[in-house]
This record gives structure tokens, C-alpha cells and sequence, in this order.
């Protein structure tokens, strides 16, 4: 959002504790930085309208895989990376607007992200007009800042972090074993199809416990929907 330096953000967002907070829920903004403040606006919006640029991108680079004769396996999934990740950064962000997403809404768009550009027919999971399209608030940078000793911070962040660092690990595995997971193609394999691909047995196997394939028989794996 182009902050002139890092003091106003880690004011707005609290990032200077590291403190991981979660969405509470889904909100289209804008936001308006001034030299002592930032405002944001809700914007009045649709599921649909938010999401029609993301399946016009989807359409055109899926024409252009399946058009395509001469792109290497390796070429193909770097296409299809470089397509997941273009079209999950225009799910936060398009054209000056923003999208705060809750965990589990991030989660079902990013699998129907990947059904639509593997089918063009998936359906879009929510509908209708997003929450607090006129809600607003502005951060005085000056008047609604308080600089307060904490003698014991590194003591509690010490104790926060011991709480809360086995889960925020384990939500980083998983979505790094995601990232991973949206290079392989097709929906059943064998354990040498997969191999062929390029993945390890290690990955297969958090393929495995992250529920995003399944094995139905020994060797042979099919994929998860969500």
C-alpha cells in the first residue's frame, strides 16, 4: 500500500509484536494513506463482480495451455504455478481495491481457484453482496498512538509464542505443502506417476496427511476435493 516507512503500518497492524491475528470477516476496502493517518472505506460488492476478472484470467491462460504443443512438462508447471499465483494475489487485490479473507473462505476460493482453471465450470461457492460495504475507519497516526513502558514483553511475546508457535508451524507446513501440491497434474496416479512428476516420497506422504489425495488401494492415489 506503499507506506513511506514501516512505522505507520506496524501502528495500524499491530506487526511490530509479530502477533498473528485472524480475520473475523470477509471486507472489500480502499485505503487512503495521509501524512499523519490512513483511512479505510468499505466498497460496496458482489461475490460475482470480485470474482469475474479472476475467471476471465483463469479462461484465457487455460486457453493457452490447451492451445500450447510445444511447452515442456517442466514449462507446463511453471505456467500453471505462475497462473495460481496470479490469480490468488487478484483474490486480495485488484485495481486499488483490497480483500481481507478469513481462513476458511481463503481456503474454499483458493480449491475453486484450481477447479475453475482445471475445468472452467466449477462453481463459485459464496454469492451475493459482501459484508460492511460502508464501514470505515481512519488511524491517527499522532492522537491514537500511546508509547507505554513493557518491561515484561519479552517475557509474555516468550510465552505467546510457545503457544502459538506449534499451530502457526504446522498452518505454514500445510500451505507450503499446498503450493507444492497445485504443480501436480491429473487426478489418479500411481506411486511411479507421481515420482515421475518430481516429488519425493516425503511429499507424497504430506500429500497424504494434509487430506489433499487419498489412497485407495496400495499404490494408487486419487485427489481430494474439498
Amino acid at each position: 500500500m506503499q507506506w513511506p516507512d514501516g512505522l505507520e503500518k506496524m501502528v495500524t497492524f499491530g506487526v511490530s509484536l509479530e502477533v498473528r491475528g485472524t480475520v473475523k470477516g470477509a471486507w472489500c476496502y480502499t485505503g487512503q494513506m495521509e501524512e499523519h493517518s490512513a483511512t479505510y472505506r468499505g466498497i460496496p460488492m458482489t461475490w460475482e463482480e470480485w470474482t469475474q476478472p479472476i475467471m476471465d484470467y483463469l479462461d484465457d491462460r487455460r486457453a493457452t495451455l490447451e492451445m500450447s504443443r510445444t511447452m515442456s512438462q517442466g514449462e507446463r508447471a511453471h505456467f500453471k504455478g505462475n497462473t495460481y499465483d496470479n490469480a490468488m494475489m487478484m483474490l486480495s487485490y485488484q485495481g486499488g481495491k483490497y480483500m481481507t479473507l478469513p481462513g476458511e473462505e481463503y481456503r474454499t476460493l483458493k480449491e475453486w481457484v484450481y477447479q475453475y482453471f482445471r475445468t472452467g465450470a466449477a462453481p463459485l461457492p459464496y454469492s451475493g453482496e459482501i459484508p460492511d460495504g460502508n464501514y470505515e475507519f481512519t488511524i491517527d497516526f499522532e492522537k491514537d498512538v500511546e508509547i507505554v513502558a513493557a518491561p515484561y514483553l519479552k517475557e509474555e511475546m516468550r510465552q505467546y509464542n510457545a503457544e502459538n508457535n506449534a499451530a502457526h508451524n504446522k498452518d505454514m507446513g500445510r500451505r507450503q505443502t499446498e503450493k507444492r501440491f497445485e504443480q501436480l497434474e491429473g487426478d489418479a496416479w500411481t506411486t511411479q506417476e507421481i515420482y515421475a512428476q518430481g516429488f519425493s516420497r516425503k511429499t507424497l506422504d504430506k500429500f497424504v496427511e494434509h487430506g489433499l489425495i487419498e489412497r485407495v488401494k496400495r499404490g494408487h492415489y486419487v485427489r481430494k476435493s474439498v
